[in-house]
């Protein structure tokens, strides 16, 4: 399967088109949609400049990857325009990305009625909201319900607006909460056990002991919860972008 005209047209409009060769936020030289040497000719480099026309045909070429891509990973049967949806998304995100994403598991799990929602948490960069992020994965959650769209220039940017890496999992409340939560599990662990150890106790005896009462077992599942917590916000910050 390949991306169709308004899908096509949908990338094209978001991305915004660059005639002249210029440097990206990251040194590298771009033009067209957003294409660089990385995905093949035409070889970017200072001075160089193409039509319009030329810009879509390098753009098709580029976005064969993608196409691939996402029919190789994706295991359920979709409408073209969920099709070009998934494309748009790993074009602008990164087949990585999909790859990792919870999108995709709902993706290939038929669970398409939340795929809209799984979308709408790509809008963010460095912790805030990027108004161009947030109308791409609108349009791009309107075609997937099979919603006409309609995008001006006002809607288009000029510049990709790729998510950056997510913020640390220490700048997490939820992340540094656990933590919190699982240092007491340990203290409260360790206040059971020492005493027996201070007596003189061997070790596996107070084990033994220690798994026989309330307060130890309590403090052990706060531990094991609080673990669970932590990887659980992790994976939800590399989702978002957060």
């Amino acid at each position: 399967m390949n991306i169709s005209d308004e899908g096509l047209k949908l990338i094209m409009q978001f991305e915004g088109l660059r005639l002249k060769a210029y440097r990206c936020p990251a040194g590298v030289w771009t033009i067209g949609y957003g294409h660089t040497n990385a995905a093949g000719a035409p070889d970017v480099r200072e001075g160089f400049r193409i039509t319009a026309e030329e810009a879509e045909v390098i753009l098709r070429k580029d976005l064969a990857a993608f196409e691939a891509a996402v029919a190789g990973m994706v295991k359920t049967k979709l409408t073209q325009a969920q099709f070009d949806v998934l494309v748009s998304f790993a074009y602008n995100c990164g087949v990585g990305a999909l790859t990792a994403s919870t999108l995709l598991k709902r993706v290939n799990a038929g669970a398409f009625d939340a795929v809209p929602a799984e979308l709408m948490k790509w809008t963010k960069a460095k912790g805030k909201e990027l108004p161009g992020l947030v109308r791409r994965r609108r349009a791009e959650a309107a075609l997937w319900r099979g919603l006409p769209i309609s995008i001006d220039k006002q809607e288009a940017r000029t510049a990709p607006d790729l998510p950056l890496p997510p913020k640390p999992i220490t700048r997490s409340k939820e992340a540094n909460a656990a933590i919190l939560a699982g240092g007491a599990g340990v203290v409260a662990a360790a206040s059971e056990a020492m005493p027996l150890v201070r007596d003189g106790v061997s070790l596996m005896p107070v084990v033994v002991d220690a798994l026989g009462r309330p307060a130890f077992i309590a403090a052990l599942i706060t531990v094991a919860a609080a673990v669970a917590i932590w990887f659980w916000r992790r994976q939800r910050l590399l989702e978002q972008g957060a």
